[in-house]
C-alpha cells in the first residue's frame, strides 16, 4: 500500500474526528480509509486511533505522530498546488520567426523537443529569410544571424555564434586554379547573399584589420541553402556560415580557400520586447534555447578543417 497515501488519510481522519468525514474529504469509501489508517498501523506498529461506536481519538502516540506529519504533508500539498499553478501558467502560444536553413537544421528538432517536454504550450514557427520586424509582426521573438544590431526597441539575448567560410567545389578550383589573394575575386564567379545591385563586395578580415574587396557577383541567393547548392554543383565561390557548409567542408566536396582573409563570425540572437512581466512561457523558452544551443560551438565545428 501507498505509505503517503496512507499518512494522508490518517491525518484527515484526524483533523476531521470522522472516518466518515475523511472518507467524503478523499473521495474515498470508509472501508477504503479504514484499511489505510489500519496498514499504517500496522506499519509502524503502534495504535493512532481509540475507536469506540461513537468516537474516533488520537492516542498519544497518534497526536505525536500527526504533529510530525502535518508539516510534510502541507509542505506536499503547497508544492503540488504550486506546481500546478506553474503547469497552467506554462501554457499559451509562443510565436517565433527565424531563418530558414538555421530554423530548419538547428532550431526545429530543439522547438519540438521543448514542446514534448512542456505539452501545453503551442508554438508558431515562422521560417523566412525577409528580415522581419518582431514587433509589427507580432512575434513573441525572432532569431536574428549577423552582427549586433543596437535597438533601444529590443533585447538582444545572445545564444551562439558561428564561423564563416569562403569555399568552392573541387571541379571549379580546377578551372580556375589556386587563390593567393582575394582580389582575384573581381573576375572569378561569386555567390552572394542578398542582392547583387546593392552589394557586389564581401568584408573581410586580415590580420585582424577590416578589409572590403569586390567580387565578381554571378548569382544571388537570400536562402543560404540555395548558395550551398550552387556551390557544391560548381557555379561559383561562396561565402557561407558553418553550420550550412560544415559538413561539406568535412567531406571535401566543398574546399576552404583564402585561409588568412575570413569574414567575422555572424552572432545568432533572440530578439524580443522588453517586459518586466513578460509570460513565463517566453522566459522557460528563452532559457531553454540558450541551454540548447550554448555547448554547440559552431566555431570549434569548423576550426579543425583549417589544419587538416
Amino acid at each position: 500500500m501507498d505509505k503517503l497515501s496512507a499518512m494522508r488519510a490518517f491525518a484527515t481522519v484526524a483533523r476531521h474526528g470522522s472516518f466518515a468525514a475523511a472518507a467524503r474529504k478523499l473521495g474515498l469509501s470508509r472501508s477504503q480509509i479504514n484499511r489505510q489508517v489500519l496498514w499504517l498501523e500496522d506499519e509502524l506498529s503502534v495504535t493512532l486511533f481509540n475507536r469506540t461506536t461513537r468516537r474516533v481519538d488520537l492516542t498519544h502516540t497518534g497526536q505525536a505522530y500527526l504533529e510530525n506529519i502535518l508539516p510534510l504533508l502541507d509542505n506536499l500539498t503547497n508544492t503540488e498546488a504550486q506546481l500546478q499553478q506553474n503547469q497552467q501558467a506554462l501554457s499559451g502560444t509562443i510565436k517565433i520567426n527565424a531563418p530558414m536553413s538555421f530554423g530548419l537544421a538547428h532550431l526545429t528538432p530543439v522547438v519540438l523537443k521543448f514542446m514534448h517536454e512542456y505539452p501545453h504550450i503551442q508554438v508558431q514557427l515562422d521560417l523566412s529569410d525577409e528580415k522581419r520586424d518582431p514587433l509589427s509582426n507580432q512575434f513573441d521573438m525572432t532569431l536574428r544571424i549577423g552582427p549586433p544590431e543596437p535597438n533601444p526597441a529590443m533585447i538582444e539575448h545572445d545564444i551562439t555564434h558561428t564561423e564563416r567560410y569562403i569555399c568552392a567545389a573541387p571541379a571549379l578550383l580546377q578551372r580556375i586554379g589556386p587563390l593567393s589573394s582575394p582580389q582575384q575575386l573581381i573576375n572569378l564567379p561569386c555567390l552572394q547573399y542578398g542582392n547583387l545591385v546593392h552589394g557586389n563586395y564581401w568584408d573581410l578580415l586580415h590580420h585582424n584589420k577590416p578589409q572590403r574587396v569586390r567580387i565578381n557577383g554571378v548569382m544571388s541567393s537570400n536562402n543560404g541553402d540555395v548558395l550551398k547548392q550552387a556551390a557544391l554543383q560548381g557555379v561559383g565561390i561562396a561565402m557561407l556560415p558553418s553550420f550550412i557548409v560544415g559538413d561539406a567542408l568535412a567531406s571535401g566536396s566543398l574546399i576552404p580557400l583564402l585561409q588568412a582573409w575570413q569574414p567575422a563570425p555572424l552572432h545568432i540572437s533572440l530578439l524580443y520586447a522588453p517586459n518586466r512581466h513578460m509570460a513565463l512561457r517566453l522566459s522557460v523558452f528563452i532559457k531553454y534555447i540558450q541551454a540548447a544551443f550554448e555547448n554547440i560551438d559552431f566555431c570549434s565545428e569548423s576550426h579543425h578543417l583549417y589544419n587538416k
